[in-house]
Formats: C-alpha cells, structure tokens, sequence
C-alpha cells in the first residue's frame, strides 16, 4: 500500500486563505470578515454563527451561485511550489489527498487543479434549484473536523495515523499534528512544538519523503 501524505489547502497550497478569497469575491469588505473573524476567535461567537453570519451577509449583498464560488476557486493563486511538491509526492510513491476546513466547492476546484483526486472540506455549500447559496453546512470547529476526516479516511483505507505525514501552516491543524508525522510549512507558534518537522518552503518537502 501507498504511504499517505496529507496536504492542508489554505496557506500550505495557496498563498492565502480561500476563505477570504472567498467573501471578497461575494462583496464582504476586508472590515466585515475581520470583525467576524475576530469576535469567532475571541470567542464571542460561536463557528455555527458565524457560518449563520457569512450565508446573511452573502444573500444581502446578491444571490451567490456555485458557479460564483467556482470562478473564485479558478482565479486564486497557488503557492509557485504547490505543484511541485503535490507531483514529488506522487513520483515517490505517496498517496495524496487534502484535508481543509475550507468549503467543498472551492476545495474540489482547487484539488483538481493540483491533480489531487481525494478531498475532504470541513464546510459544505448548499445550493436551491437556481444553484444559488442558501446555506453552508459545517462539520463543527475546524481542529475537530479534520482530524475526524483524517480518522474517518485512514480507518477505512487502513493506514495508521502515526505514520502518515501532513503539512499544514496553520493552528487549525493541532489535533492532527498530534497524532501524525507532522511538517510544518513557516513558523506558527501552536504548530512548532507538535511538529515532526519544519519547512520553510514547499519545495523542501520532497528531501523529506
């Protein structure tokens, strides 16, 4: 069987968060998705209200298709290394899926563009017969959903968690790193002290596989 390496999309593959890629593109101002952002992490407001809060703001300012959100996912960046790294992984043999708490359509967009075929999102849009958003579907706090993703995918394909290797550069990814073999792509303070290892750039992942 394969090894697994495990891929975090939002900061690891692209260069920023497709969440905020996300609202921008559906008219949020940079000043609303802060202050969201900010009242969720002070914990003022819970991740189903805030996701509550997203769908509200996103209907006030126009009906949001799916094809909105995928043309959002086909305009953003990806990180100059992240095809790289994703196609060095497969050359040595590694099986490859992403496991993000982003929202699936943009997840599955993104993946295919990458030649990743198995993708886990820890959000899912819910679209009416015109296609348009009426709701995004969430799996609970971000650190929980992935690392039961993760659980989930290796207990039905058999692979024991200590030795699948993940990269993420964020602290939503602490649960993960606690169990796997983790790589840490920058210098998030939560993420250093779980870490199997630490990168700087995508492009030095493939020395560790």
């Amino acid at each position: 069987m394969k090894p697994l390496i495990c891929f975090d999309l939002d900061g690891t593959l692209t260069p920023f968060s497709t969440w905020e890629a996300f609202n921008a593109r559906l008219g949020i101002s940079p000043e609303d998705d802060f202050r969201l952002f900010s009242l969720y992490k002070e914990g003022n407001l819970d991740y189903k209200a805030w996701m509550m809060e997203l769908v509200r703001l996103y209907k006030e300012n126009s009906a949001v298709t799916k094809s909105d959100i995928e043309a959002t996912a086909d305009d953003m960046a990806l990180r100059s290394d992240a095809q790289a790294a994703v196609d060095a992984a497969k050359a040595k043999g590694y099986h490859v899926i992403i496991i993000s708490g982003g929202i699936d359509v943009m997840v599955r967009a993104l993946a295919a563009r990458l030649g990743i075929g198995e993708w886990f999102a820890s959000n899912k849009a819910v679209f009416n017969e015109n296609n348009e958003l009426v709701d995004i579907e969430d799996s609970g706090h971000e650190r929980e959903a992935k690392l039961l993703m993760l659980k989930e995918f290796c207990l039905k394909n058999d692979y024991a968690l200590s030795e699948v290797i993940t990269v993420a550069d964020g602290g939503n990814d602490t649960e993960v790193f606690k169990i796997t073999k983790g790589v840490l792509l920058g210098n998030n303070k939560e993420l250093l002290p779980l870490a199997w290892k630490q990168i700087q750039n995508l492009s030095e992942l493939e020395a560790l596989l």
